[in-house]
């Protein structure tokens, strides 16, 4: 706590300095990414992180030190499939930090195609099979939100100057999965979610690739509904899909933009509305 509390308080070149005397600090920082204390992972990590990394205070091969443990099985898949476990936070701040690297990459062009590619396909790995879907925790371990944290990276990596538009339809089916993991989001995912499918619209993705996802979403739940009747699980498919419509067409109304898409969700939240 001391030495966090002298690094904060040290000039923007003596932080810088002491990092280059210090390169051990960067191991310090990777021990602690998915620790489950927050005023250790939050207040202290993942905060002197980003000033490091604002202030252009790490160098190439720091960075590359982040990404190589970030991006597989040490950070953003470690122990993927488990629920209710501390192993959670390592895989939502390890999307946290890794989405702050690229952010920074856009500037900074330290990562390779081949790289990007990697954190893409790790990222929409993580959306589509993360199964601890808690949001906030506890007052000691803070948020885990590892399903937003995931939408995090993949908007930066969309939004990056070499995203390949081949990931594309692997991260919408990803979004889709997350509608039918038998549970209801509450803490404002389907915002995250839009958030995604809004930062491809950017990117210039064909308006009907969006049209015939959103439509396949709602093929699903009315084959899942004559098939295995109205179950809990068909009901929290259904309130996350008509959750995720609604904030996608107020995104799309607001942006005005994509006005044959804004239309047929419109469509189908009055169609679907009206079976609760």
């Amino acid at each position: 706590m001391e030495d966090y509390d002298e690094l904060f308080e040290m000039s923007v070149d003596e932080r810088k300095h002491y990092i280059q005397l210090n390169p051990t600090i960067v191991e310090n920082l990777l021990d602690g990414v998915g620790k489950e204390d927050a005023a250790i992972r939050d207040k202290l990590n993942y905060r002197l992180f980003i000033q490091l990394l604002s202030e252009n205070a790490l160098s190439e091969k720091m960075i590359n030190q982040f990404v190589d443990h970030l991006f597989a099985d040490k950070g953003l898949l470690s122990n993927i499939g488990e629920s209710g476990t501390g192993a959670v936070f390592q895989r939502s701040y390890s999307a946290l930090y890794l989405a702050a690297i690229v952010n920074a990459d856009r500037q900074l062009s330290y990562l390779n195609k081949e790289q990007l590619e990697q954190i893409t396909q790790n990222a929409i790995d993580l959306l589509m099979k993360e199964q601890d879907l808690r949001s906030y925790v506890n007052l000691q371990s803070g948020w885990a939100h590892s399903v937003a944290n995931a939408c995090e990276l993949l908007c930066a990596i969309i939004e990056h100057p070499e995203y390949s538009i081949r990931f594309t339809f692997q991260i919408l089916q990803a979004i889709r999965a997350n509608l039918w993991k038998d549970y209801v989001f509450i803490d404002d995912e389907d915002e995250r979610f839009c958030n995604v499918i809004n930062a491809l619209i950017v990117k210039g993705i064909e308006e009907d690739l969006f049209i015939e996802w959103f439509e396949q979403l709602f093929d699903q739940l009315e084959a899942a509904a004559y098939s295995q009747g109205y179950s809990a699980l068909w009901y929290k498919a259904r309130t996350n899909q008509l959750n995720l419509s609604k904030t996608l067409y107020f995104y799309l109304k607001f942006a005005n933009r994509h006005e044959k898409l804004r239309s047929i969700v419109s469509i189908f939240i009055q169609r679907w509305i009206k079976l609760g």
